[in-house]
């Protein structure tokens, strides 16, 4: 069995969701600018390629994140892994929450949520949609989360690392409510990090290479990590679980004993947090494993992990298609032989609610 919690699918262009848009949003699409919208994108480029090269013609596209077909998903990854469940995230898609034009961005996040499910969800039972909002717009963000969030198609809901404020905030209570409303986790993801609405992907500024982006791209979800667990997101909409895609394992360690020695010292300026932060995490948050750290000595990556109860917590993610691809056994094989049948599905499962897996 297994089930992988980060599979990424895009359109080729905007234009592929104009059978999806209202006429003054298929206007904006197909004749903004000199070539029709345009998303916002990073400053940086990875010097070889975003995506594996073994999926893609290059010279063919000139777009950052070429479209996949469902056939190559399921040729390159879904078939020859034997893969059970795929929990499909966004692409160029996640920028639609970076948006200044918020509007817009809730037009476009429902037009991308009915040509997922139609082109991909509804032709591939093994695949399992998470629900693209405009979180800038937390208000229309909860409309679109109550539209379609009850379909089975649909695992849970999507937020980029990027964002205009941490996710803590009182001002995303509309969405937190509908996600609790409706049972629905909350995948909160790297992506998009100083781009479009979104500040500076750490507080030192702007990096000036991919590997430094690549690096540091994680500190906006720590940010949202601390926050959520500060505001008391988890006592508030006590059904609300959260996921942590693609932002490692290790600086969890450090940020949550942190948190935890601040929390005794500072209780009454966070009265309603009574829990200390890391007994919310055991009951509410999971991490996913992509990108694992590889230290020389593997054993140094247990043991830094050790506290995050990975046994618990942690849940395979391939990140496919992107370069960075982990591949299950690899990464399964770095785990201690107990936890790996609950990396490999079982948490994943659980967290997702999901009917026990069958083989592909």
């Amino acid at each position: 069995m297994l089930i992988d919690c980060d599979i990424h699918v895009s359109y080729e262009t905007l234009a592929d969701l104009l059978d999806y848009v209202d006429g003054p949003t298929r206007e904006l699409v197909s004749s903004s600018g000199t070539n029709g919208l345009a998303m916002p994108s990073y400053p940086w480029n990875h010097p070889a390629g975003w995506i594996r090269q073994d999926v893609y013609e290059r010279g063919a596209s000139s777009l950052a994140f070429p479209g996949l077909t469902l056939d190559m998903l399921r040729e390159r990854h879904l078939d020859p892994y034997e893969v059970s469940v795929g929990i499909v995230e966004p692409d160029e898609a996640a920028a639609f929450a970076i948006l200044p034009n918020a509007q817009l961005a809730a037009r476009l996040c429902s037009a991308y949520n009915d040509w997922l499910l139609e082109r991909w969800l509804e032709e591939e039972p093994r695949l399992r949609g998470m629900i693209v909002v405009p979180a800038q717009w937390p208000e229309a963000a909860a409309r679109e989360v109550r539209r379609i969030g009850k379909r089975d198609e649909f695992a849970g809901i999507f937020l980029p690392g990027a964002a205009r404020i941490p996710y803590g905030n009182p001002v995303y209570d509309p969405l937190w409510e509908a996600a609790n409303e409706l049972a629905l986790p909350v995948a909160v993801h790297t992506h998009f990090e100083s781009v479009g609405i979104a500040g500076p992907v750490t507080a030192a500024g702007m990096p000036d290479y991919y590997a430094e982006y690549h690096t540091l791209c994680g500190s906006g979800m720590y940010g949202h990590f601390v926050s959520i667990l500060c505001h008391g997101v988890f006592e508030r909409f006590p059904s609300t679980r959260v996921v942590m895609v693609e932002g490692g394992l290790v600086p969890f360690v450090g940020f949550l004993w942190r948190l935890d020695t601040n929390w005794k010292s500072c209780r009454s300026e966070i009265p309603w947090c009574k829990r200390r932060p890391s007994d919310y995490v055991w009951d509410h948050v999971r991490f996913a494993t992509q990108p694992l750290e590889s230290p020389d000595d593997p054993e140094q990556l247990v043991r830094a992990i050790e506290f995050l109860r990975p046994a618990e917590t942690l849940m395979y993610a391939s990140d496919f298609p992107h370069w960075d691809f982990d591949e299950p056994e690899q990464t399964l094989r770095q785990l201690p032989a107990e936890w790996r049948e609950s990396v490999r599905w079982r948490n994943a499962q659980t967290f997702f609610r999901l009917p026990a897996p069958t083989l592909a």
